[in-house]
């Protein structure tokens, strides 16, 4: 059986490794999103190449020749494209912790690295959500995900269950050339990535109370620029309106998954399933049936069983919720 790897793309967590081996807090707090969001495991990060953007030419048709006749000229022809940018979000938090907690801790460090963490777990959830559902209307400061190019079941790479509404199983192909991450180079001047973690000392807080008292905490500032380019919107596919209870009917269908495959620009090579734990254990159940040649696990090169659908890696993403709108023409 073919060795699972998607297309050589550096993802999140191996790239920080390249470019940030000495900084041991940032590699902690980026080991603990990619656990959070297996996601960033598989998407491709590069620096944009405008300032906080990434401005690219989506081609829309392809020239033509021309069967001619001795004598006869040929007419120029030429390709049409479509000018689109990407732009990159800030997501920002900030730990405070108590300096009396801090101080009075056999483990100074260690008690603010575990609030840090937990900082870092939401941020990578409130990323996992915006890789799925994000939308910049009405929200400028904020990135688009892969839903506002799957909202519509007229187009070629979205499939209906026909449930009202339930769940989807997303398709993406990950590489430079379909779908990757963005960071600006100005912030991975300050942090790799677009991520940075910084040490800002100590500060005086407000308690929150009437009286405007104040405490001394250790503060920590995240920053985060992150940014989605889809390249090409065929190299995206969504199985929506399906029903996530086990057992139930609309559930996941093996043979629209396979069509859904076969009409978009799916490279086996790169391209990663992601579905929830409803319809992750759904497709478990199938694997038991021994006849059933969609379905296989194998060890992954990190000892960890990978469940396959057509050969594609299947990952669960939380961020995909079991109460999504029905998706309509």
């Amino acid at each position: 059986m073919a060795e699972i790897n998607v297309a050589n793309n550096f993802g999140f967590a191996e790239l920080a490794k390249r470019v940030a081996p000495g900084d041991k807090n940032l590699l902690q707090i980026m080991e603990a999103m990619t656990e959070q969001l297996p996601m960033l495991e598989d998407i491709p990060m590069f620096k944009c190449n405008q300032l906080f953007s990434e401005k690219i030419n989506r081609r829309t048709s392809l020239p033509t020749g021309t069967w001619r006749k001795a004598y006869l000229g040929v007419t120029k022809k030429a390709s049409t494209t479509q000018t689109v940018t990407f732009p990159t979000a800030l997501l920002e938090a900030r730990s405070e912790v108590d300096e009396a907690i801090v101080d009075g801790s056999p483990d100074p460090d260690g008690t603010r690295r575990s609030e840090d963490v937990s900082f870092t777990e939401g941020m990578g959830q409130q990323v996992a959500d915006a890789f799925i559902e994000g939308t910049d209307v009405g929200n400028p400061e904020r990135i688009q995900g892969l839903y506002e190019y799957l909202n519509d079941l007229d187009l070629t790479t979205v499939f209906d269950g026909g449930n009202a509404g339930g769940t989807s199983v997303i398709a993406v192909d990950w590489s430079h050339g379909t779908t990757y991450g963005i960071y600006p180079g100005a912030a991975a001047n300050r942090g790799p990535l677009g991520l940075s973690s910084k040490n800002k000392g100590k500060e005086p807080i407000d308690d929150g109370t009437s009286t405007n008292a104040k405490f001394y905490a250790y503060v920590t500032q995240f920053l985060w620029w992150i940014g989605l380019v889809v390249r090409d919107e065929f190299a995206i596919g969504r199985y929506c309106n399906l029903n996530p209870t086990i057992g139930g009917s609309n559930g996941f269908n093996e043979d629209k998954m396979i069509e859904l495959l076969e009409v978009g620009h799916f490279n086996p090579k790169r391209t990663v399933l992601y579905v929830n734990s409803l319809i992750r254990a759904q497709m478990r159940i199938r694997l038991k049936n021994k006849a059933n040649v969609n379905f296989n696990q194998r060890m992954g090169l990190s000892g960890s069983p990978i469940l396959t659908f057509a050969e594609l890696p299947v990952k669960r993403h939380d961020a995909i919720k079991t109460d999504e709108d029905t998706v309509t023409s």
